[in-house]
């Protein structure tokens, strides 16, 4: 079986997962969601209706000439500031990590949140842990297909762990640094 890059994962594949739960989708309240959802290959023909989801590669070359409202799929690495022209057309983004290691979807979801003002879900798929929830929170994340006993749980005691922050993010929360002067941040 050949060894997965971080740019040539298949659609159909995610990365193998740390936990033996099955994955739950939750939203940021911790709601379970049904995901209604079709990631659609690059060689299958999209449908007139429904909500597909697109490669990263095939939306570049193909949101312009459709109709419709799309998600999209990131793998870790891909520049989400080259969908821009085409945001207005798409209504989720799915950031892969590949590894828990690896954090470069992070970036992906403040990217979207604070450069331009994405109001859609940005979705966590692939291996995504417990105890990275809190940091995609403040990053911008509000959808995680988690693997874990307890998914809402998981996510409540993540946002349970801290109740300041030191620096700003894409979230809501005021850093301490601003609380204390009473400045805005």
């Amino acid at each position: 079986k050949p060894s997965m890059s971080l740019h040539n994962m298949s659609l159909h594949t995610l990365p193998k997962p740390n936990s033996a739960y099955e994955p739950t989708l939750i939203d940021d309240s911790g709601a379970r969601l049904v995901n209604d959802w079709t990631l659609v290959a690059d060689d299958e023909p999209i449908g007139s209706d429904g909500n597909y989801i697109l490669s990263f590669d095939r939306a570049l070359t193909e949101l312009d000439g459709l109709n419709g409202r799309y998600g999209v799929r990131l793998n870790a690495g891909q520049d989400v500031r080259q969908l821009a022209p085409w945001l207005d057309k798409i209504v989720l983004i799915e950031a892969v990590f590949p590894t828990y290691r690896d954090g470069r979807n992070y970036s992906t979801a403040r990217i979207l949140r604070q450069d331009y003002d994405f109001k859609g879900p940005i979705r966590a798929v692939g291996d995504v842990l417990r105890d990275q929830l809190l940091l995609m929170l403040r990053c911008g994340f509000n959808e995680f297909i988690v693997k874990d006993r307890d998914a809402a749980e998981a996510l409540a005691s993540a946002k349970a762990r801290f109740t300041t922050y030191y620096q700003s993010a894409a979230d809501a929360h005021r850093p301490t640094w601003a609380l204390r002067h009473k400045v805005s941040a």
